[in-house]
């Protein structure tokens, strides 16, 4: 999960910079293919804040799943943690990414003692 947060952070950082690296370009062709608003994706990866879920959005975080090796990597660094994030399943693509990503996000905000409520 700290691989998740690590690399919100570095992608936050990243679209500061002069050259767009490749993960900074996935994101925003997530956002712009599922109708989402630029800041709000960025919103929702670095911060996770979001004020409404909705099926684009959804659809985008399973976007970038998609294209990105992130989940992966968020897996391998989480093995150490109780968590049943990989046992999550819905026929619906964009709805099982959603609730992964909702499941990691718990695990990291635990594992760093912030309560979200």
């Amino acid at each position: 999960m700290r691989v998740l947060l690590a690399f919100v952070l570095l992608l936050g950082l990243s679209v500061l910079a002069t050259k767009e690296p490749e993960e900074v370009k996935i994101v925003s062709e997530c956002a712009k293919e599922n109708n989402v608003h630029r800041k709000k994706a960025l919103d929702l990866l670095m911060s996770y804040r979001l004020k409404k879920k909705t099926h684009n959005v959804m659809c985008f975080i399973n976007c970038i799943f998609e294209r990105t090796n992130i989940l992966q990597k968020v897996k391998e660094k989480v093995v150490k943690e109780n968590h049943n994030c990989d046992s999550i399943k819905d026929a619906d693509k964009c709805a099982e990414s959603f609730q992964k990503f909702q499941c990691l996000v718990k695990i990291e905000m635990k594992v760093r003692g912030i309560d979200r409520g």
